[in-house]
């Protein structure tokens, strides 16, 4: 009888062994499941915190480029943009003008904090609808040694655009693209239209790209060329010290010509023309805003005519 209590406490025990067991694996696994809960609204709390942030950031970098653009815009029509206007002391005219500033030949400066301006004189690159030949060859030349192909890449260039179906010498024209429907036969109406020039090579279309445009009236500007341009018309040291002289905002038409031996005369001028690109970028945090203009200015409009117009604004 005595054997029989002593099994039958003993299976009591075992019993409260087993259910103090089960009972705290299953405070265990409430306390995992809790756990992974907490760390979950955690993550999910900081993902939601740092979308918030994102979109403030954003909405901070847009109105930055506003506030940049309207600046800039008021100083470009109240302001003169000739070379000379663009290097004067800080002693005659306040240091945190926006003209004090800029340059027209895409040369990053600020105009307000966290945004960064490039602005790009469309009268200094090659113009693609009526286009100096004798300019367009040479920039070519920099990227193709061959003579023959640089007239094919010329004339193409130029089939490409004329209204007729005769072409030039070493062009192409639409029997070349399988059809009358395959070619423009008129004047580009983007710069981007040039990757459609089967017969030039990928490296110069995108050398032509970063270099012409179509937003351009007049007699083309040698002193806001890019650097490629003038690595076409003299040699590599002089673009080397054009280049730092820029950086520095220490150019000016006299060192231009003294480093380059390029002097205004009948057919080079060096002015800036109202015909140019904006581009703004701002970044606050992780966000980013950009923005690209291409506009012409009036800055003496008057009736019905608008003081800036603006070609394309992307953005």
């Amino acid at each position: 009888m005595k054997c029989l209590n002593n099994m039958s406490n003993t299976n009591n025990i075992n019993k409260k062994n087993k259910q103090v067991g089960i009972a705290l694996i299953q405070v265990l696994l409430i306390t995992a499941v809790l756990s992974v809960l907490a760390l979950y609204i955690t993550q999910t709390a900081k993902n939601q915190v740092r979308q918030a942030q994102w979109v403030n950031d954003k909405a901070q970098a847009l109105v930055n480029v506003h506030s940049a653009e309207a600046l800039l815009y008021f100083d470009l029509l109240t302001n003169k943009r000739s070379p000379s206007s663009q290097n004067q002391s800080s002693e005659s005219v306040e240091i945190d003008k926006v003209h004090q500033r800029w340059n027209f030949y895409s040369t990053p400066f600020t105009v307000i904090d966290n945004v960064t301006v490039k602005i790009q004189d469309q009268s200094g690159l090659i113009h693609l609808h009526f286009q100096k030949r004798g300019l367009l060859k040479k920039l070519i030349t920099t990227f193709e040694p061959s003579s023959i192909r640089v007239e094919v890449f010329a004339d193409s260039l130029l089939d490409w655009q004329d209204i007729d179906n005769i072409p030039r010498p070493n062009g192409i024209e639409a029997q070349g693209y399988g059809g009358i429907n395959l070619i423009r036969n008129g004047a580009v109406p983007s710069i981007i239209d040039i990757k459609n020039i089967n017969s030039i090579s990928r490296p110069v279309q995108e050398l032509l790209m970063r270099n012409a445009t179509i937003y351009q009236t007049g007699t083309f500007s040698v002193y806001n060329a890019p650097a490629e341009i003038l690595n076409a018309l003299t040699d590599r040291n002089s673009v080397m010290q054009v280049m730092d002289l820029r950086r520095s905002n220490t150019i000016s038409p006299s060192k231009f010509s003294e480093v380059t031996g390029i002097f205004e005369d009948d057919d080079t001028y060096f002015y800036t023309s109202n015909y140019i690109m904006i581009d703004l970028t701002s970044q606050v945090g992780e966000s980013t805003v950009n923005k690209t203009i291409f506009i012409h200015l009036e800055p003496y409009a008057e009736g019905n005519k608008a003081p800036i117009n603006t070609f394309i604004s992307r953005g």
